[in-house]
């Protein structure tokens, strides 16, 4: 009997660890069941979305992160025209990418982005390069249409909605009209004269390669040591535009873009620190407490009227 009985443990616990096995594995890579599922229904979303074109499923991958696939559908003749669906389990499309991707012209803008960065690091990167640049890269500012009045875009940035799918550009043109370099180098010397010298030689480096840019930030600073303090004074310049770089005054440039930089850095540490000195409270979120005719005063008002209230209860409470 007591065999028997330690048979019976052993089996249910071979099958618990079983199931937990499964249930582990199917929390990290998926289960041969839901991928078929997943399959197929990518393999249908194009079969009737896009009849008759050469798109093609490329692959289905699980993710861990968030336990779904995700289906990457290519078109051999298009190369701005990939994009993914991400399916659950039971094979429901939880998100569709292809508007987000395709139609708003964002795979062509990481296209024509990705070439330009290529560009611009093939002069940074050069062996002949005389700086010492542990950070320098070049991006093409791109939004798309139903952002660009928003407070923080640049002007100068291209729409995506515009661009043609698929279409032929010239990148260092690109680059002259929405082009942004960001470069840190390290050196001995920071002054406002050594980064006016610098950046004036970076410009006529990148204009013999043919590659235009419209804004640079560029921090010059000091090398940090192997040992001991690390000199943290940087002069810098920040959205300083390609036409104004050129000899004559550009010390004097630099330095006025340079005291902005210290302008721009402490009103955002006074923001941090006003942000971190309040509670905000939505305005809706009031709305549901107080009649339509109140205007925010008087809302802050009995917000405190309940509070001295609220907080000489609580110290009535706590004396008995």
């Amino acid at each position: 009997m007591k065999k028997k009985i330690l048979k019976i443990a052993a089996l249910v616990i071979a099958i618990a660890l079983i199931i937990g096995v499964c249930w582990f594995a199917n929390g990290l890579v998926g289960n041969p069941i839901s991928k078929s599922l997943a399959t197929r229904t990518a393999e249908k979303y194009i079969e009737e979305n896009f009849p008759n074109t050469d798109f093609e499923l490329e692959r289905v991958t699980f993710s861990f992160k968030d336990t779904k696939y995700h289906a990457y559908i290519v078109s051999p003749s298009s190369v701005d025209s990939s994009f993914s669906l991400t399916i659950n389990m039971g094979g429901k499309i939880v998100l569709d990418l292809y508007e987000n991707n395709v139609l708003t012209g964002w795979n062509t803008a990481r296209r024509l982005g990705d070439a330009y960065r290529e560009a611009v690091d093939q002069v940074l990167e050069s062996p002949s390069f005389p700086y010492d640049c542990h950070i320098g890269f070049g991006d093409l500012e791109f939004i798309p249409e139903e952002y660009k009045n928003e407070p923080d875009v640049p002007s100068y940035a291209l729409i995506t909605n515009e661009l043609e799918l698929d279409g032929i550009y010239d990148v260092n043109e690109l680059g002259a009209k929405a082009g942004k370099l960001t470069i840190y180098v390290y050196d001995d010397t920071v002054t406002v004269e050594r980064l006016a010298e610098i950046i004036l030689d970076i410009k006529g480096m990148l204009d013999d390669a043919g590659v235009g840019f419209y804004v640079m930030d560029c921090v010059l600073e000091y090398p940090k040591p192997e040992s001991g303090e690390w000199k943290q004074d940087r002069i810098e310049v920040m959205d300083f535009l390609y036409s104004d770089i050129y000899e004559e005054g550009l010390a004097e440039r630099v330095q006025a873009s340079n005291d902005a930089a210290d302008e721009y850095y402490d009103e955002m540490d006074a923001i941090k620190k006003e942000e971190l000195d309040k509670v905000v409270i939505k305005n809706d979120v009031l709305k549901k407490y107080f009649p339509k005719s109140y205007t925010p005063k008087q809302m802050e008002n009995t917000i405190i009227k309940l509070l001295e209230q609220w907080q000489k209860k609580r110290n009535r409470d706590m004396s008995l």
